[in-house]
């Protein structure tokens, strides 16, 4: 039976702690082992690895000391020492860029490239740089089209005993991180469970959520809603600069509040209550400035509700505008809301689109499509 190792900054916090579980269960279903090593939180089967200070004084005194070289140490004794006994077949690194502040770094890579293979999976642009940014314009940074310094080339570069293979979750960083680094990067989408993440009964939905069931429902969230990458600054102009009589906005995610005519859900913790509220919603509007692969506009599309979102990052690759939902091609909350009046003023039209939405998600997020991309990355390695 295939061990594998997947660690990750957060077990539960963000898109790519979300990625990660998702890939934990199917691949546990595969017949996979799979051990998980978390920064935040000790994970059901696997290690919490040095672990985020606890709240009160520890966590406000974490951010006045300056201890990366010793943190750092020992969490690199601490994951040889896991690695050591685990024998693991594959170390799957997940997202590492948050767990800087308790000793996490791109040095767990190539310790681990040592005992065996490697994938070091994208979530952002953070290892394609050299400083804490998670994305940046793309003119600022290059010069001749390459950038050098990067955190990619400074592990994938050493020496190791076993291969670090690259992947993204969207065309659009695999592409970048090719470009930039000149290494090969392989595009492998996010999983997602399509049974949970389904098109369901509108009313009972809306019920569940205490919406009203007349009218049109935008839904719009994020982890921290007050992320200014997450770009809520610009839906909030969008929306207080028109009149929309009969129609709701909800709002999910940390760092909300209640305001007139909007109704705010709070965090969403499970699955299957996420699903409910993209199936109350005639909508869902992601105004993020900067993405990647959003996993909300995956769940969102696997319910059926169209999506409206800026042409940014591997967005693009997600909303086919007309078919699936719009996209604002200006970052203004202007564009926004002249996206939004669109999207709006023929729900007709958004009806007619649940159905392609459906579609799109099931061919694109197929489980076994997505297992026999992976064994391919399996078999690329091991040719390694």
């Amino acid at each position: 039976m295939t061990q594998i190792a997947i660690l990750q900054d957060h077990l539960n916090a963000g898109g790519a702690a979300k990625a990660a579980n998702r890939w934990v269960d199917l691949l546990g279903k595969q017949g996979v082992a799979v051990q998980q090593i978390t920064g935040d939180e000790k994970p059901f089967r696997g290690s919490l690895l040095t672990g985020k200070p606890a709240r009160g004084w520890e966590r406000v005194l974490e951010c006045f000391r300056d201890q990366s070289l010793s943190r750092r140490l020992e969490v690199n004794q601490q994951l040889e020492s896991i690695l050591s006994k685990e024998k693991s077949d594959l170390v799957w690194f997940h997202n590492i860029a948050g767990g800087g502040k308790w000793g996490w770094s791109e040095e767990m890579i190539s310790i681990a490239r040592q005992r065996c293979p490697v994938i070091w999976t994208l979530h952002d642009m953070w290892a394609l740089g050299d400083s804490r940014e998670s994305y940046w314009q793309k003119d600022s940074v290059v010069e001749s089209g390459k950038r050098h310094g990067s955190r990619v080339q400074s592990v994938c570069g050493k020496p190791g005993k076993y291969p670090v293979i690259l992947t993204a979750p969207s065309r659009w960083l695999a592409g970048l991180a090719k470009e930039w680094t000149g290494m090969d990067c392989v595009f492998l989408p996010n999983p997602i469970d399509l049974e949970i993440y389904s098109p369901g009964n509108r009313i009972e939905a809306r019920k569940r959520w205490g919406l009203p069931e007349e009218g049109l429902v935008i839904l719009a969230g994020a982890d921290s809603l007050a992320d200014p990458r997450k770009g809520f600054d610009l839906l909030q102009e969008a929306w207080g600069s028109a009149g929309r009589n009969e129609t709701t906005l909800a709002l999910f995610g940390r760092h909300g509040e209640n305001r007139p005519g909007e109704r705010y859900f709070g965090n969403v913790r499970s699955d299957e209550e996420m699903a409910l509220a993209y199936q109350a919603a005639d909508l869902y509007v992601h105004p993020a400035r900067m993405e990647n692969a959003p996993c909300q506009i995956q769940e969102s599309l696997a319910c059926g509700t169209p999506v409206l979102a800026f042409a940014v990052g591997g967005i693009p690759e997600m909303i086919q505008s007309g078919e699936n939902g719009f996209l604002a091609t200006e970052l203004t909350g202007k564009s926004l809301k002249d996206c939004l009046d669109q999207a709006l003023t023929d729900s007709k039209s958004l009806s007619r689109m649940r159905e392609q939405c459906r579609k799109f998600a099931k061919n694109l997020w197929d489980a076994r499509r997505l297992n026999k991309m992976f064994e391919d990355i399996l078999i690329g390695l091991k040719g390694g």
